[in-house]
């Protein structure tokens, strides 16, 4: 789990009915392991920072306001690498 820290990612974003919405790619600054998510719900997670989103002049914005980091599923996550094919996509 924690060989993601600093690997480029592509995050897939999903709305709360889990309907894909979209895609946002950064760097994984650090992870955690079994935040509870829900009441009864454990997920590993990944702090993704320098999020790049679609359009430069639309910044990320988690749910706190931040901009340009937050925390994701490590489920959610696709490393990005230069030498092969995606992993996959919705």
């Amino acid at each position: 789990m924690y060989d993601f820290i600093g690997k480029r990612v592509r995050v897939h974003l999903y709305n709360r009915q889990g309907i894909s919405v979209g895609m946002v790619e950064g760097r994984v600054a650090d992870v955690a392991r079994g935040v509870e998510v829900a009441e009864g719900m454990k997920k590993d997670l990944a702090y993704v920072v320098d999020i790049k989103t679609d359009d430069p002049e639309t910044p990320y914005r988690n749910s706190s306001g931040e901009e340009s980091e937050s925390w994701f599923a490590l489920q959610d996550l696709e490393v990005i690498t230069d030498d092969g094919p995606r992993l996959f996509s919705n």
